[in-house]
Order: C-alpha cells, then structure tokens, then sequence
C-alpha cells in the first residue's frame, strides 16, 4: 500500500490541525492519506493502530489491507466498534454468553485476521469514543475508513479527529 504523507500546522489564532491545503489534498486523492498533526510526537515504531469499524462492509473492505499490513509481532491492532442508536441491541437476556459470541461474528465477519487483533466495543457517540479509546490504548496510529466527502452532516468522526487528534490519523478511502 502507497500513502501520502501531509503534515498540518498549528495558526497563531488557535490550533488548526487541518488547513485548506490539506483539506483538499484528503478529498481529492483516491489513495490513503496520512495527516499528521502539529503536537504529534513521532514514535521510533507504530506499537498500536487503532481501526474503528463501523460494522458495514465497505469500511471494513477499505481498512483490509492497513489491518494485514500492521499486524504482527511488534504492532498490536485494536479494533473498535461503538454502539449507539441503531445498532445497540434492544435487550439481552445473557449477556455473558451473548457478547463472547458477538465479538467472535463481528471479528470474523469484519476482520481479516480476528484471532491477531483485539476488539474493544464502546457505546455512544462514535465521534468521542475514537478518540477517547486511542488515548486509552495509547494508540500510535488512527486508520480511519472514509468516504471523501466532508460536508456538513457527513464524516462526523473524521472531521472530529482531524480537529482534535493528537496521533496521525491514517484516512483510507471507502
């Protein structure tokens, strides 16, 4: 996989992770694009990569080759999942059986190598959880599936990391 490397800028007026140049670099290139913001610290490796999936086919279709490609026995790949709104299941009658065999489908269904990853599933809002989770896990690497399309009302999880990430954010077109 070839990826294009586009480093932002922090503005006297505030921290602007993405400026213009940028923005339109990341809508117009159907290749991976890596935005790296201004405080991020490079680390000698990538450790972790975390890959927020959102359980439909496409993102996960896009995001195949960074998961093959990252793991192996120097980088550890978290997957996430978050549940909100539509897809948080109405009830449950036993939840300790029922989200071992959730995460066993999921991973299998989305993942193209499930028993080299480890899934963590949050609920809420997407658009928090990605970056709250990288945080937690310490993650190195955001990769992010999207579909290139950043106006109003779409990309709300891109648009939040691109803002409020300090780790590069990998954006895969779906």
């Amino acid at each position: 996989m070839s990826a294009v490397v586009a480093g932002t800028r922090g503005t006297p007026a505030g921290r602007r992770p993405a400026g213009h140049v940028a923005l339109a670099l990341i809508r117009a290139l159907s290749k991976p694009v890596v935005v790296v913001p201004p405080q991020a610290s490079t680390p000698p490796r990538l450790g972790r990569i975390l890959v927020p999936l959102d359980g439909t086919r496409q993102t996960a279709a896009a995001l195949r080759s960074t998961i093959e490609l990252a793991r192996g026995p120097d980088t550890e790949v978290v997957v996430l999942h978050v549940l909100g709104g539509p897809s948080l299941p109405l009830f449950s009658d036993q939840p300790q059986h029922e989200a071992e065999v959730w995460t066993r489908e999921f991973l299998a269904r989305f993942c193209p190598c499930p028993d080299d990853v480890r899934l963590e599933v949050r609920v809420g809002l997407a658009e928090d959880a990605v970056l709250r989770v990288a945080a937690e896990v310490g993650a190195d690497l955001i990769a992010l599936g999207w579909s290139r399309e950043l106006s109003p009302g779409r990309a709300k999880v891109v648009r939040d990391a691109l803002h409020r990430s300090d780790v590069p954010i990998l954006l895969v077109p779906v």
